[in-house]
């Protein structure tokens, strides 16, 4: 490939041809091709706005998400108006991956494209491939064939309409996913060529396999391939294909030799290392779900990493602020519960979220035990004594609780075969294994795995320094912002409830968009005039809603992948909306109707199965 020249001064990239809102502060905006989309995504990361949180692209689209409404008229503009990046943005990174073409799928792909094995082998190392977007999991990078160009050749495409170059491949998935694709899997799929970073299910056609490490924490980026990264395949000859336990055993060997460089680069990499915590907590029954969970990791969507961090955000700054930490410290997210801990030194915990009783069995008779109902037990900082018991009761009604600690937790101290993501020390049976933030977040992320692991008993949470916190209230203050309109809405939206009633209806504000034009008026008014059940199956990831299937316009049920964010309302071929939670994957194929609002997320939060919901525009 010739290195074509830098745009001149003063030449700017067409505008969108389309934007859309995407919930309370963020935009989605549509271009023609994969490559004025990368060009886009160069400029706005070469002008580095400062209310920008996160930029995702995928296929045709650009998701800009800003801090917070007042920003979108500012982001909308920016995209009028943006310059062309220089050669230097737009030429991306370069890598080479070795892959042995032995994949199981390879010789029935070779025929779906006329080809013979051996052709399918040169095609494929003989083309450059383009990281477009990620998504699915993080570090699994779509790789899109065919040079995308630089800057100025996308002005020229995007004034004579001449496109991105190259024909794209079309190999279908296969008709019957595997339950389980291994790690560093080479796979086709539709118009794609990509590399799964880790064991899980998939459909993909598997041609061969790399031991290039996709994703590591400790790397900066994590992503081995990011958006704008051009990457060559070379084919490697192995001289007889290892077995699946020899090759398991060299896999183990390379992590356990790499482990010394990563943990000084881990240690070296925290803001508050593990050792300058303490313990504070043991873990005695964690209840259902116990997770650490803090303001999430923004900022990761590009590849693959959503944000994550605590369901209720309203619950976590109230927790957090009762005993004096800052808004977004780590806490304890608890589902249903009961939960049991035992304090190891002096500390002073505090409980919001779902309302629910709280026992704290003292180890000195002579103050006895302290029992407070669910009204009592709310946002109310309680002293602990070692050795003091806290029980932290079911809920009254919702379903998760969050338990600050002064301090904030830094970590968890574990007995563990497998320390799992963040770990620092001890990776033997009983060892001793402490698991910090992962990408700069304690936050457990269901769907990646992403953050320390469920806490089970016998794990001991590691807190932070008290010295330069703010003193802890004689009672949380009020709500604001957030958890003012949160509250709004539960007193406004909530209808009258018989002593018998099971689960509470909400009504729940929802920005329409970024997909309401494509799914036409008759589907938005379905899902504002319906009367949604929470089901069982619902979690972190999303949730899940019954009611009478939404309308879904034929050619309307699947577009190409495009970035989502919390409280999208996704709607699958079934025509039953997903809301999308804090763990949900960070591009998605289906149109998103609507958006929920931050607060409406909130109540989502701790609405329990049969639960019922009733979505209101919020404008």
């Amino acid at each position: 490939m010739t290195s074509p020249s830098a745009p001149s001064e003063g030449t700017r990239l067409a505008a969108p041809r389309a934007v859309h809102r995407a919930g309370e502060s963020a935009l989605l905006a549509e271009y023609p091709d994969t490559a004025s989309v990368l060009a886009a995504a160069a400029a706005v990361q070469a002008l580095d706005p400062p209310h920008l949180v996160d930029l995702v692209p995928a296929e045709t689209t650009l998701l800009l998400s800003g801090t917070a409404a007042r920003d979108l008229d500012s982001l909308r503009a920016l995209l009028d108006h943006l310059p062309a990046p220089g050669e230097e943005q737009s030429a991306g990174t370069e890598r080479s991956i070795g892959v042995v073409y032995d994949g199981e799928d390879l010789t029935e792909v070779a025929e779906l494209l006329g080809l013979s094995p051996d052709a399918l082998i040169a095609a494929h190392t003989g083309a450059t491939w383009t990281a477009a977007f990620g998504g699915f999991a993080p570090g699994f990078a779509y790789l899109v064939p065919g040079d995308v160009p630089d800057a100025s050749d996308v002005v020229s495409a995007q004034t004579d309409g001449s496109g991105s170059p190259g024909p794209p491949w079309d190999v279908p998935r296969r008709a019957e996913p595997r339950t389980a694709v291994p790690a560093g899997a080479v796979g086709l799929a539709a118009r794609y060529c990509g590399i799964y970073p880790r064991s899980s299910p998939g459909g993909w056609q598997l041609i061969g396999r790399t031991e290039a490490e996709l994703f590591d924490t400790a790397r900066t980026p994590p992503a081995l391939l990011t958006p704008g990264t051009r990457v060559r395949f070379t084919a490697q000859r192995a001289v007889s294909r290892l077995s699946a336990t020899t090759s398991a055993l060299a896999r183990a060997r390379s992590e356990a030799a790499a482990v010394p460089s990563r943990l000084a680069r881990r240690r070296g990499a925290r803001a508050v290392p593990l050792e300058d915590a303490r313990p504070a907590l043991e873990v005695l029954a964690p209840g259902q779900l116990l997770l650490l969970q803090d303001g999430g990791r923004a900022g990761q969507g590009a590849i693959g990493v959503s944000t994550s961090g605590a369901f209720d955000r309203g619950a976590l700054v109230r927790a957090d602020v009762a005993v004096g930490n800052s808004p977004r410290a780590a806490v304890l997210e608890s589902l249903w519960g009961p939960v049991r801990l035992r304090a190891l030194v002096p500390t002073v915990v505090a409980v919001s979220g779902a309302p629910g009783t709280l026992t704290v069995h003292r180890t000195d008779p002579e103050v006895g035990e302290l029992e407070l109902e669910p009204a009592e037990a709310q946002d109310h900082a309680i002293a602990l004594d070692p050795q003091d018991v806290l029980v932290i009761g079911p809920p009254t009604e919702g379903l998760r609780r969050l338990l600050a600690i002064r301090g904030g937790v830094r970590g968890v101290r574990r007995t563990t075969a497998d320390p799992g993501p963040g770990a620092s020390a001890g990776a033997s049976t009983g060892a001793s294994a402490e698991s910090g933030a992962v990408l700069g977040s304690l936050s457990r992320d269901t769907l990646s795995g992403l953050g320390p692991a469920p806490l089970e008993a016998g794990d001991v949470l590691l807190i932070g320094p008290v010295h330069g916190l703010d003193a802890v209230p004689d009672r949380a203050p009020g709500p604001t912002g957030a958890e003012r309109e949160s509250e709004q809405e539960h007193a406004s939206g909530a209808d009258e409830r018989s002593p018998s009633a099971e689960a509470p209806s909400l009504r729940i504000r929802v920005h329409a968009g970024p997909r309401d034009e494509l799914l036409g008026s008759e589907a938005l008014d379905a899902l504002t005039s319906t009367q949604w059940t929470v089901r069982g199956d619902s979690d972190r990831i999303g949730v899940r809603l019954d009611g009478p299937a939404l309308p879904v316009p034929e050619g309307a049920g699947s577009l190409p992948s495009e970035a989502t964010v919390p409280g999208a309302i996704q709607v699958p071929p079934s025509g039953l909306p997903v809301v999308f939670g804090p763990d949900h994957p960070s591009t998605g194929g289906y149109p998103v109707l609507a958006v929920v609002t931050r607060a409406g997320l909130d109540l989502l939060a701790q609405a329990a199965p049969g639960s019922t919901v009733r979505f209101v525009p919020a404008d």
